[in-house]
């Protein structure tokens, strides 16, 4: 067995600790205040090196090995999301309306993990190793926001890779995705402002109504993948929420929607924007309707190179062994990870955290749950991945 997960396995109740702490107090994207200061006090006790970004939440932290060399990041997302927890469990969030149902609890406790094993071995570290517990993922801002602080330049030496993993439920425990090319998508997120005439529902003549060109919209937008595209060219074009009028006996006059374009090509993702605007413009007009477009890249694509994911391999192998790393098909949901990878090479894992021979509720359900017996594999993965990349001479 790997010496690392062997040590993590033998602190594995703190960590699930920390883990079900973080869990039964969820904080949204922008509001980790708790969190943050939580993690400040664990990674001083460790004695590392608090990196002051000017934020007030999230933090980064620094080992100095015992040795000169390069210096590696490692990331964890530490932020939930709005919904709501079945009363089922030893383990729930007591904040209503708020949990951890995509696993962050769970990221930030395994990166904690990496900073205690790595801890324990810092004169022996030819080199640096910086802990980013990045806020707002979940509204893909916060890894352009600590950047935008001036991350890189507060570290000894701009990192020569930094690494990131993301639990998987369809993957049982135990297992480490380790996948080449295009692993989640690029994506950009859209508002349509829809202006009209209000008036009587009974009068429709003498109105403008917002509602009727918002459903042309929304059935023309779902036209762009089926007929602007090739099948095999992935692309999601989607209307997620819609918010107009109040009584039933008015037509209102304003109506906004919003949603998101996903592909794996930059190309193809500005094909779907231009396709979609030029749409919703000419369906509002032909409608009589004024209209607002705006659309905003929100997460870049997530790409793993060849050469990173050789370094990730070698890792990954050396704490599950060859015989647990699988494949996988890629994912049209998105990360915010990859912005710390315009600079820098950068390797982001699926690590399993299924339940093995059970059905697993997938990202973002009111019932996810993880197995945190995969807690002491994130930790040695992170840790060992860090050390490849202290040693590469890329």
């Amino acid at each position: 067995m790997d010496i690392l997960l062997k040590q993590a396995q033998s602190f594995l109740p703190a960590l699930r600790q920390l883990k079900d702490d973080l869990h039964r107090h969820p904080e949204l994207s922008w509001r980790e205040t708790r969190t943050t200061a939580l993690l400040k006090e664990k990674l001083t006790a460790l004695g590392l090196e608090l990196i002051d970004l000017g934020m007030e939440t999230g933090c980064a932290a620094l080992l100095r090995g015992g040795k000169p060399g390069p210096t590696v990041a490692l990331r964890a997302d530490i932020d939930a999301i709005v919904q709501e927890t079945p009363e089922e469990g030893e383990v729930v969030s007591e904040v209503p309306g708020v949990m951890h149902a995509c696993g962050h609890d769970f990221h930030t406790a395994g990166l904690y993990g990496a900073a205690c094993l790595l801890s324990t071995m810092r004169e022996e570290i030819a080199g640096n190793v910086a802990f980013l517990f990045q806020p707002a993922e979940e509204t893909t801002g916060g890894a352009r926001i600590m950047l935008s602080h001036g991350l890189w330049e507060k570290l000894p030496s701009k990192p020569a890779c930094v690494f990131g993993v993301h639990n998987r439920p369809q993957i049982p425990a135990g297992k480490v995705a380790v996948q080449e090319g295009p692993l989640m998508s690029e994506k950009a997120n859209f508002t349509i402002v829809l202006h009209g005439v209000t008036g009587h529902g009974g009068t429709p003549q003498k109105c403008i109504d917002v509602i009727v060109p918002a459903a042309a919209i929304i059935q023309g937008i779902q036209s762009v993948v089926s007929r602007n595209t090739a099948p095999e060219d992935p692309l999601v074009c989607a209307v997620c929420s819609i918010h107009a009028g109040t009584p039933e006996n008015f037509s209102p006059d304003h109506l906004t929607m919003t949603g998101s374009i996903r592909a794996f090509s930059h190309e193809t993702r500005m094909m779907a924007q231009d396709r979609v605007e030029r749409l919703t413009r000419d369906i509002a007009s032909a409608y009589g309707c004024g209209c607002d477009f705006t659309c905003e890249e929100a997460a870049p694509l997530l790409f793993n190179s060849p050469v990173m994911t050789a370094l990730a391999r070698r890792a990954a192998a050396s704490v599950v062994g060859e015989e647990n790393i699988v494949g996988t098909a890629p994912e049209m949901s998105s990360e915010d990870f990859p912005e710390f990878g315009r600079e820098v090479p950068y390797f982001f894992y699926w690590l399993g955290s299924g339940f093995p021979d059970r059905e697993n509720a997938g990202w973002h359900s009111p019932k996810f749950r993880t197995d945190d017996s995969a807690l002491a594999i994130d930790a040695a993965l992170l840790a060992r991945s860090a050390l490849e990349g202290l040693a590469w001479q890329g």
